[in-house]
């Protein structure tokens, strides 16, 4: 009975998702320090160890490369801060939580998807927006209507509110300095003051 040679067609497709992702990793660390105008598909290739045909046998271009690392590095974020949130039982702290998990993240998907570019046809523009809706947004969001619901928070516009505290957070995501030294948990814990409870109340 033969044995399966090691580049069988499952470890070939295995080796093909490493270096998949490898590219992905690379883009996203190329596209943080240089934003995607500044991320040369060569500077890509050569990070993620691949030849440029070798980037191109995985994507077509940039766009398309650009398109998933940012849908990719925004599942994965959103993942952890939906862990965050649930490390809390009060709305208010469920949202300190998830605010300050975004402030400590290395995300730098929403700023680039704000910053463009690079050209996205409809379909991939779509595909990013629904991936910040929904990894985001939306959880956001929800901490905002459970606690509505729950009577913890006064009556909101949770639409608004959700994104008023992601504009917040924006300018701070990822970054070491912070206002007057503040913690990440301080910052956060400020910034749904705000959002909350409103300015001088």
């Amino acid at each position: 009975m033969a044995s399966l040679s090691p580049l069988g067609p499952r470890n070939r497709r295995g080796a093909r998702g490493l270096t998949r992702e490898r590219l992905l990793q690379a883009a996203d660390r190329r596209g943080s320090e240089r934003g995607v105008r500044g991320a040369a598909l060569d500077d890509i290739a050569r990070d993620a160890a691949v030849t440029k045909p070798t980037l191109y046998y995985y994507f077509a271009d940039k766009s398309g490369l650009f398109t998933e690392m940012v849908c990719s590095v925004l599942e994965q974020h959103g993942a952890g801060l939906r862990t965050a949130s649930r490390a809390a039982s009060s709305a208010r702290d469920r949202l300190v939580a998830a605010t300050a998990y975004l402030i400590r993240a290395q995300c730098s998907a929403p700023r680039l998807l704000r910053e463009g570019g690079v050209k996205l046809t409809t379909d991939q523009q779509s595909q990013t927006r629904s991936a910040f809706f929904r990894h985001f947004f939306s959880p956001v969001q929800l901490i905002l209507d459970d606690g509505v619901r729950a009577g913890e928070l006064r009556p909101m516009d949770s639409a608004f509110a959700a994104q008023a505290v992601l504009n917040l957070v924006d300018p701070w995501t990822g970054r070491d300095a912070r206002p007057g030294g503040r913690t990440a948990e301080k910052l956060a814990a400020d910034i749904v003051d705000l959002v909350v409870d409103g300015i001088g109340v």
